[in-house]
């Protein structure tokens, strides 16, 4: 790799040999140190030790099965259908029940509403009766 960077800058090495070595490992220490700290920060915004030390705990579980593990088919259709299949199931039967009692809520609502207009309709009925009697 230092022949790469020599022959990046010939005209520079051709000058000053050493110079051109100092300047090559002082950009490979920077570079490996940059790369550490990336590699640091990804880490520690993705929480990835935690999530490496338990990726190792279920390998580490997976040994004593000895069924196999799933595996992807190869048809992400298929395979998002396994995954969702339960859950919608569980969605639709859900709402259904809220579907029952939205309408056990609208037939009681609507007993009352004609309970409403029977009594609306037999108080005016009194009224006129009354308007008559009166007149």
């Amino acid at each position: 790799s230092y022949q790469r960077f020599v022959s990046c800058y010939r005209c520079f090495y051709k000058l000053q040999p050493q110079l051109t070595r100092s300047i090559y490992d002082q950009f490979i220490s920077q570079l490996q140190a940059s790369i550490k700290e990336e590699i640091q920060e990804v880490k520690n915004e993705g929480n990835l030790e935690e999530l490496f030390s338990l990726l190792d705990k279920i390998v580490e579980e997976a040994k004593d099965r000895e069924e196999p593990a799933w595996r992807p088919s190869g048809l992400p259709a298929r395979d998002v259908r396994s995954a969702l299949v339960p859950f919608l199931l569980q969605h639709r039967s859900h709402l259904r029940r809220a579907l029952q009692q939205r309408q056990q809520s609208s037939s009681s609502l609507a007993q009352e509403v004609l309970a409403g207009r029977d009594g609306i309709a037999e108080l005016q009925r009194r009224i006129q009766a009354r308007l008559q009697a009166w007149q």
